[in-house]
């Protein structure tokens, strides 16, 4: 009964073609990241609130990523519901920003 439990699971988790890879998910993340660390450092941004720069910043990172916002938000409303796979994409920013800080202060 328990190995049953586990596959299911499993495959609940395997990510549908339709939203975002872990890896492509996690390198939007790391830029969205780095777009609210700079509005949080050099403007009055609070978390509560989308400014209409910020809104304009996170429609060009869309295009960059040559993503739609129904794209980001499917893989969200996905992601939100399989809360391990997040974690793992989570992880992954965490280890690219310590990496890349580490990398900055060898410098």
């Amino acid at each position: 009964m328990v190995v049953v439990a586990m596959f299911s699971s499993c495959k609940d988790d395997k990510v549908p073609p339709d939203v975002l890879g872990e890896d492509r998910m996690a390198k939007f993340l790391k830029e969205a990241y780095l777009l609210e660390g700079f509005y949080a450092v050099e403007t009055e941004f609070q978390y509560d609130t989308l400014h209409p720069e910020m809104i304009a910043s996170y429609d060009s990172l869309l295009r960059e990523q040559g993503l739609t916002r129904e794209d980001f938000e499917r893989s969200v409303e996905w992601y939100t519901h399989h809360p391990e796979v997040y974690q793992r994409v989570h992880d992954t920013v965490v280890a690219w920003f310590d990496r890349d800080l580490a990398d900055f202060a060898t410098q």
